[in-house]
């Protein structure tokens, strides 16, 4: 695991630092290090926080239901995957 300092553009893309480009997606975890906005939306938009009619309605939606599921034994499989990955230091 590598933690490194990165900024989100108003567009939404993530600017990382030149030494991490990489030749195919790579998964990530982003924590924002900055409060939520005036609005209540976090940075770049999405749902307000504690807006629980906005997200039903995400839930709801066709282009939510419409995404992929994940297969649950792949993604054990990926999460012992990264635990073991930790210990080949």
């Amino acid at each position: 695991m590598l933690t490194v300092r990165a900024t989100l553009e108003p567009n939404g893309h993530v600017e990382l630092p030149p030494a991490l480009v990489q030749t195919k997606p790579v998964p990530v975890l982003v924590t924002f290090l900055e409060p939520l906005t005036e609005a209540g939306t976090p940075p770049g938009g999405g749902v307000p926080k504690g807006n629980i009619a906005a997200t039903l309605a995400l839930l709801r939606s066709p282009e939510f239901l419409a995404l992929p599921r994940s297969d649950p034994a792949e993604v054990e499989r990926r999460i012992e995957d990264l635990r073991n990955d930790w210990n080949d230091e």
